[in-house]
């Protein structure tokens, strides 16, 4: 079966469709969001609704565990905190309770999947250095051979190969390697590779293979939706540039 993986979609509905419309396309059967589905943007609701409805499984984001109170917002800085708070006044019920529901982590067969760093998923960790990734290699032989993660919003992948954590490309990850993988799977909504456009990844599991997916959608139209819901200019401004 190919799964696409979908991470930080932070309320940007013109990313989350374009990408939806995409993986349609593509006819993958099915899709796991790894988090973060409100945040920064300025369409949770619709957001919420989509993820809940399309996602067989959607597990607990930082910014989704600070909404919802399962997580202290003074860990976030001020413009974060006021998108955090005005989130959490436009949730409707249902997709509040949805959100608090949320794991924080989900296994199936060789591959496993986390909102951040493996090695404590509910603390929200990076892992987008071998220094951050190095922690894991003890963890190794009770993690899965593919671990897909968020939260950094960026492509980066780790092989723990020989006791040591390696940054390798996506030709390396196979589920009949004796490593383990790190694999960090990009953002829908807030890109920061400088790379503006919409990013998931999708899993072959049969042919062991995956890919990262790249959408163009109308950052305008999403960019506004900021502005207008009087969130941190910044928010919107780092669309265009993929920072």
């Amino acid at each position: 079966m190919k799964t696409a993986i979908i991470s930080d979609v932070h309320a940007n509905l013109e990313a989350l469709t374009s990408v939806m419309a995409e993986i349609d396309r593509l006819g993958v059967g099915r899709i796991i969001c790894l988090g973060d589905v409100v945040g920064y943007g300025g369409s949770p609701n619709e957001c919420a609704d989509i993820v809940r409805e399309r996602c067989e499984v959607t597990l607990m984001g930082n910014h989704d565990a600070a909404v919802t109170g399962a997580m202290d917002v003074a860990y976030y800085y001020q413009g974060a905190r006021d998108a955090i708070e005005w989130t959490r006044g436009q949730l409707a019920d249902r997709n509040y309770d949805w959100l608090y529901s949320l794991p924080y982590s989900w296994a199936d067969r060789d591959t496993a999947f986390y909102h951040a760093a493996p090695v404590m998923p509910s603390g929200f960790f990076y892992v987008v250095q071998e220094a951050e990734a190095q922690p894991h290699v003890e963890l190794a032989p009770k993690l899965k051979k593919v671990n897909f993660i968020g939260h950094a919003h960026l492509t980066l992948i780790f092989g723990l190969i020989d006791g040591q954590p390696v940054e390798v490309d996506a030709s390396r990850v196979t589920a009949a390697s004796e490593a383990r993988f790190i694999v960090n799977v990009g953002s829908v909504g807030q890109p920061r590779d400088r790379d503006p456009r919409a990013c998931f990844a999708t899993w072959d599991d049969e042919a062991s293979r995956l890919e990262y997916h790249r959408v163009q959608y109308d950052i305008k139209k999403a960019a506004g939706r900021i502005v207008d819901a009087g969130l941190e200019q910044k928010f919107a401004e780092r669309l265009f540039i993929g920072v």
